[in-house]
C-alpha cells in the first residue's frame, strides 16, 4: 500500500515535469522555429533588417558580412538547442510508459550531452571571437555564464547516460539470476 502511494506521487513528479516540458515546447521552441528560419534567410536577401545591430554604445560599426555570419551561427546553435530540448521531451514519454532503461533513453541522453556540449563550447567560441574582433581586446569570463551552465548540463547528460547504461546491465543480469 506503500510502494503504491509512493509510486503515485513519483508519477505526479513527472507528469508536472512533462507538463512544464510541453507547455516551453509549445510555447517558445515551436514559434522559434520559423521565426528564427525567417530571419536567417531574409538577413541575407535584405540588408537593413541588421541596422539594429549596426551601432553599438562605443560608437563602432559592425561591417554586415561580419554579423550576418555571427547571426547564422548564433541561429544555428538555438537550433541545436532546441533539438536538445526536443529530444529531452521525447525522452520523458518513455518514463511515463514506466521504461527508463530502454536503448532510446540511454542514446538519447548521450546526443542531449554531445549536442549540449558543442553548443556550450561553441557559444563561448563565439562571444569570445566577437569580443576580440569587435573591441580588439582579449576578454575572459571567468564567472557564471549561460555558456558554462550549457557545458555543464551537457556534461551532467552524458554522466547520466553513462548511469543508466550500467543500471540497464545490472537490471539485465538480475532478471537473469532470477
Amino acid at each position: 500500500m506503500l510502494s503504491l502511494n509512493n509510486n503515485n506521487i513519483k508519477m505526479r513528479k513527472l507528469n508536472i515535469l512533462k507538463s512544464l516540458v510541453d507547455f516551453i515546447w509549445y510555447i517558445t521552441c515551436l514559434p522559434l522555429i520559423p521565426l528564427i528560419l525567417f530571419f536567417a534567410v531574409y538577413m541575407f536577401f535584405d540588408a537593413d533588417v541588421l541596422k539594429v545591430f549596426n551601432v553599438l554604445d562605443q560608437g563602432i560599426i559592425i561591417t554586415p558580412w561580419y554579423l550576418k555570419v555571427v547571426l547564422l551561427l548564433i541561429a544555428i546553435l538555438l537550433f541545436v538547442l532546441i533539438y536538445s530540448f526536443f529530444l529531452f521531451r521525447s525522452t520523458l514519454r518513455y518514463f511515463q510508459n514506466s521504461n527508463p532503461f530502454d536503448y532510446f533513453v540511454i542514446i538519447n541522453y548521450k546526443k542531449i550531452g554531445n549536442l549540449l556540449m558543442v553548443s556550450g563550447i561553441s557559444g563561448t567560441i563565439i562571444s569570445f571571437s566577437f569580443h576580440l574582433f569587435l573591441k580588439g581586446s582579449l576578454q575572459f569570463n571567468l564567472g557564471l555564464s549561460p555558456y558554462l551552465f550549457t557545458i555543464c548540463l551537457g556534461l551532467f547528460f552524458m554522466v547520466l547516460s553513462e548511469i543508466f547504461k550500467v543500471a540497464k546491465t545490472a537490471k539485465q543480469e538480475n532478471d537473469l539470476t532470477i
